[in-house]
């Protein structure tokens, strides 16, 4: 081989060489637009990344069909000018998706139950995200086999005030786990409704504020709970005296119950740290309770 057909070889295999390492980033896309985002969602393939720059999205039932993962650079906001039927986003039956650093707020619907994410999918992971003034932060009727990450994400001042709705509500999934995550403010429903089979809610702060909210965490489809290393803080004039509330009354089983290394305050006057409405007995161990409230702090 002459040395300036070498040359040209050799040049040209490490272009090839350049462009196989760059693949998956130059794979990934970046818009600026609410049409652009629905674009890009809509012939997104399988897995791929769509990046979103910093700014406000308008965004309403947007529905997303397949594996995609949505990644916010900066500041990212998703709101809706209008009224949602179902929720900001709307990950579809099949699909799995992945979402960070993306602010959804504000999500209302005619029937009161609009959601920031409305999730009719499998798997859902949600990492450093904040959900504000939704009528629910997260709702989840997806598969039964799905599972519900969420991590380093906020939620405040959710919920439409009815009992109703929700800062996180999975209706149907495998699993549900919330770790370094925060709820503040929510109104009048439960910080946490899981009918999940497993659920786990970990180095998480759930905190009343002035939300009126209802239980802290809600399992009333038993199952498999873990809430431990948490910061939980009922308000004196919470919707409903008990924090945590564990029953059948939407079927399944009673599995297990642990409450573990929590720290709690109690500001109600009848507060109620468990409602264990089953013959399960839970594991509690290593809570440290400050109870505020007048009355005593009594688990039925």
């Amino acid at each position: 081989m002459h040395r300036q057909n070498k040359l040209k070889y050799l040049i040209a295999f490490a272009l090839i060489l350049g462009a196989v390492a760059a693949g998956p980033a130059a794979a990934q896309k970046l818009v600026s637009s609410a049409p652009a985002l629905k674009h890009a969602v809509a012939i997104a393939a399988p897995g791929e990344t769509i990046a979103i720059a910093a700014g406000r999205y308008d965004l309403s039932d947007l529905k997303i069909p397949r594996n995609v993962n949505l990644t916010g650079r900066g500041e990212v906001i998703f709101y809706s000018s209008k009224p949602v039927a179902k929720g900001l986003l709307n990950p579809l039956p099949g699909a799995s998706v992945r979402i960070e650093n993306i602010k959804f707020f504000g999500a209302a619907s005619p029937d009161e139950n609009g959601a920031g994410i409305r999730h009719d999918g499998d798997n859902l992971t949600i990492v450093n995200c904040s959900f504000e003034d939704n009528e629910n932060g997260i709702l989840a009727t997806g598969g039964n086999g799905g599972r519900i990450r969420i991590r380093g994400s906020s939620f405040l001042r959710n919920g439409f005030g009815d009992g109703y709705s929700h800062g996180v509500y999975v209706v149907r999934a495998a699993a549900l786990e919330v770790s370094d995550s925060k709820f503040a403010g929510t109104k009048i429903g439960h910080h946490v409704k899981s009918l999940a089979a497993r659920t786990r809610l970990t180095n998480s702060t759930f905190d009343d504020a002035d939300g009126r909210t209802s239980y802290a965490v809600d399992a009333s489809k038993g199952g498999d709970v873990w809430i431990a290393d948490n910061v939980i803080i009922q308000a004196a004039d919470a919707d409903n005296s008990t924090i945590i509330n564990y029953d059948l009354s939407r079927g399944g089983k009673a599995v297990n119950l642990a409450i573990i290394n929590n720290r709690i305050t109690n500001r109600h006057h009848n507060g109620q740290l468990l409602r264990n409405a089953t013959a399960l007995s839970p594991q509690m161990s290593g809570n440290e309770i400050a109870n505020e409230g007048r009355g005593r702090l009594a688990i039925d």
